[in-house]
């Protein structure tokens, strides 16, 4: 009871940052609100990782630097998870970043894994609900010019972008077993910091408007309480339903942009979606 609770938990607080992230990025610069996660994450996490862990030694450096480089990973695909927010549909981006297990998979699978059937079928059906959701009909061509049939939806590249970058970083942060993902997360929010505070000061977006603080803040802390209930739940396990509760993030995204921001994907985008959605969920059952 207690790990369902904590994977919708888990799935709701992502969900809701991905709600108000997006309308934070009407006014707020995508690097102002990376800089404040990171932060947060750094000041949430790092005390309770040195209790727990304690300071990493020289036998620890390989894991240390999987960690950072994951950080830096995950600091690409933050970038491109807002950026796509900013510009698409919250149904459709967030269910597209939500491949990122499909392509950990993939990846697991060039290494020379084997999946299960039902494994293969959820990534056969998540492949094909992305292909649909990430497509519509070219209404932007300029008159008298030569009209594509069907283009990417707004943010859907950046999304996919997104899910490639985001299964690299689990495939690293995986191999780590050195200490605990407390560690990991303050290690990759270090990693992340060192590369976007010169890059967001050079951008004028280092600190955010009083205006826009608190809402910064409070996305930051959202963020980094819906990856604790997420990290407790698959400690608390079974993973198996754990995960399939974590991917239900796609889910509740996908009706907060129907129901609260009126969105209207094509019909073929919502079966997508629906497909997607199914086979994200099957995938995170079987692995």
């Amino acid at each position: 009871m207690t790990t369902i609770a904590l994977g919708l938990t888990a799935a709701c607080g992502y969900s809701l940052y991905n709600l108000f992230s997006q309308r934070l990025l009407r006014s707020v610069s995508w690097m102002t609100i990376t800089v404040a996660m990171f932060a947060t994450g750094i000041v949430l996490l790092g005390a309770p990782a040195l209790v727990v862990d304690g300071l990493p030694g020289r036998a620890e450096l390989g894991d240390l630097g999987l960690a950072a480089v994951g950080g830096l990973l995950y600091t690409a695909a933050t970038g491109a998870f807002l950026l796509a927010l900013r510009v698409g549909k919250l149904s459709l981006v967030v269910v597209l970043a939500c491949l990122d297990g499909a392509f950990a998979a993939t990846i697991s699978i060039a290494g020379g894994e084997a999946l299960s059937a039902p494994a293969v079928a959820g990534l056969v059906l998540a492949a094909g609900g992305g292909l649909l959701a990430a497509v519509e009909r070219d209404r932007a061509a300029a008159p008298g010019a030569e009209r594509r049939r069907w283009c990417f939806a707004a943010g859907a590249g950046l999304a996919l972008v997104t899910a490639v970058a985001m299964a690299v970083v689990f495939v690293a942060y995986g191999a780590i077993d050195a200490f605990s993902p407390l560690t990991t997360v303050t290690v990759a929010s270090t990693a992340g910091l060192v590369v976007m505070v010169p890059l967001a000061a050079a951008g004028r977006a280092l600190l955010p408007s009083r205006e826009r603080a608190a809402g910064v803040i409070g996305v930051s802390v959202l963020d980094m309480l819906a990856f604790l209930a997420a990290s407790a739940a698959l400690a608390l396990g079974p993973v198996s339903v754990a995960s399939v509760l974590l991917a239900q993030t796609a889910t509740v995204s996908a009706v907060l942009g129907l129901l609260l921001l009126r969105e209207r994907p094509a019909w073929w985008q919502t079966a997508g979606v629906l497909a997607t959605i199914a086979g994200v969920s099957i995938l995170a059952w079987a692995m």
